[in-house]
């Protein structure tokens, strides 16, 4: 197609003018942009390239957001785009078949917190966190439908992986020098603080994330079993033992030692698993002693947490109750958050510009105070499905895939009563995602699909 010059000069200089007001005009300019040079390629080819950015986009974040507005970033632009321009494709949905009983609860977890906004406390926090569970929902589904063989489930965790690593690297980082990413939670503190986030916000979804994406990683990198693999993966443990050790997060911790334990039984024979156990029970007796001795930050934390077991505690139980005043059928969606704050802070005296909720910091009593019994029970027949098949194959397979499934849902476990803020946690979903295409790969295998 020919191009006029002149014109498009004119459009250069007009656009020049306008965004220098208006800097946001540039988005919708840059679109067009991309729609005409696409214009020419297969509707599939663009979204399945998208799924990659949405992958990539998923775990960095807020980083790749346009400059002075955090909330958009490129991945809420990705995954929106994916879907218009998903509606138009023509789709392949007969592979789901055997995913019908899990998707199904999914659905139906999602279409009982639509209900409850009949009779929310508060529609504004009810209307996003149903947004964070449609996302989450979508990205889960793509997973599926993108990694239809070994080959897509390789080429899934080559994308997934450089930010991992990305991601090892800031937290070493932030563990040797206090110092944090602007969107990390510990930045604002004002003093050095060396507990590593990661590119997440806080250390508990940094130690938690850490524990959903290293039996990935290690299965990539022993795809050949080379000394020097093997030396790379062992540094790596021990690398992230720490890290998950600074973080002072005690279910992150538990959680990463059970993911170890299950990747050696899935990679090793049982005497050189043996060794590795004894070797790993040494260092993690030696540092733990180490602590001790010079009387770290992190060993006070861990065995001195009084203060925040108590306010755990506390939560609890106002979540709990919340429950039982609702008769079991919930507040609605999300809004279980302002009944902790106030329960925790009152409700004079509070300045307007803070945020007035308070995580629950347990996923379960958060869904049962939020939705009740019955909704609850929908995303229970998602996660004991996807539990029962991990399970059974990790015990039914060999090889470290048929285990990652089960140490994702480890992980997710931990952080489901550790983290503050799992649903807008797009790792920890699009984990599960991974653990999901991984068994549903499986069941095709039985079936002879694959």
């Amino acid at each position: 197609m020919a191009i006029n010059k002149t014109a498009l000069g004119l459009a250069f200089v007009f656009i020049s003018l306008v965004t220098a007001v208006y800097p946001l005009f540039l988005l919708p300019v840059l679109v067009i942009a991309a729609c005409l040079f696409l214009s020419d390629i297969p509707l599939s080819r663009i979204t399945h390239f998208l799924f990659y950015v949405i992958l990539v986009s998923a775990i960095l974040g807020p980083y790749l957001s346009v400059p002075g507005l955090s909330g958009l970033f490129l991945f809420r632009i990705a995954i929106l785009l994916h879907f218009f321009l998903f509606l138009f494709e023509k789709k392949d949905l007969a592979q789901f078949a055997l995913l019908k009983l899990p998707l199904a609860g999914f659905a139906l977890w999602i279409l009982f917190a639509v209900i409850t906004l009949i009779w929310s406390q508060d529609p504004q926090l009810s209307v996003r966190a149903i947004y964070f569970q449609l996302e989450s929902f979508y990205l889960i589904f793509l997973c599926i439908y993108y990694v239809r063989n070994i080959s897509d489930m390789k080429k899934m965790l080559l994308w997934i992986i450089p930010p991992f690593i990305l991601s090892i690297g800031v937290g070493c980082y932030e563990m040797m020098s206090g110092n944090h990413l602007w969107y990390s939670g510990l930045s604002e503190n004002g003093y050095p603080d060396f507990r590593p986030t990661g590119l997440l916000t806080n250390t508990n979804d940094f130690s938690s994330y850490l524990s959903i994406y290293f039996p990935a990683f290690i299965y990539v990198l022993l795809q050949k079993k080379t000394w020097v693999r093997t030396f790379i993966a062992l540094s790596s443990a021990v690398v992230l033992f720490f890290l998950v050790v600074a973080t002072e997060s005690r279910t992150g911790l538990i959680a990463f030692l059970i993911t170890i334990v299950l990747i050696i039984t899935k990679l090793y024979t049982k005497q050189i698993a043996l060794l590795l156990f004894f070797i790993g029970t040494c260092v993690v007796s030696i540092s733990l002693l180490v602590m001790k001795l010079f009387q770290t930050q992190e060993f006070s934390y861990f065995i001195g947490k009084q203060t925040s077991t108590d306010q755990r505690l506390l939560i609890y139980e106002t979540a709990l109750n919340v429950a039982k005043e609702s008769h079991f059928l919930g507040v609605g969606m999300g809004v279980v958050p302002k009944y902790i704050f106030e329960a925790l802070y009152g409700t004079v005296n509070i300045s307007a510009n803070i945020t007035q909720t308070m995580s629950a910091h347990n996923f379960w009593l958060a869904q049962l105070a939020d939705i009740g019994v019955l909704g609850l029970a929908c995303f229970l027949i998602f996660f004991v499905w996807l539990l029962h098949q991990a399970v059974k194959l990790f015990f039914t397979e060999k090889g470290l895939l048929a285990g990652l499934p089960l140490c994702i849902i480890i992980a997710f476990i931990a952080i489901s009563i550790g983290s503050s803020s799992i649903f807008e946690m797009r790792v920890v979903w699009l984990g599960i995602g991974l653990a999901l295409a991984i068994v549903h790969l499986n069941l095709k295998k039985k079936e002879g699909d694959l």
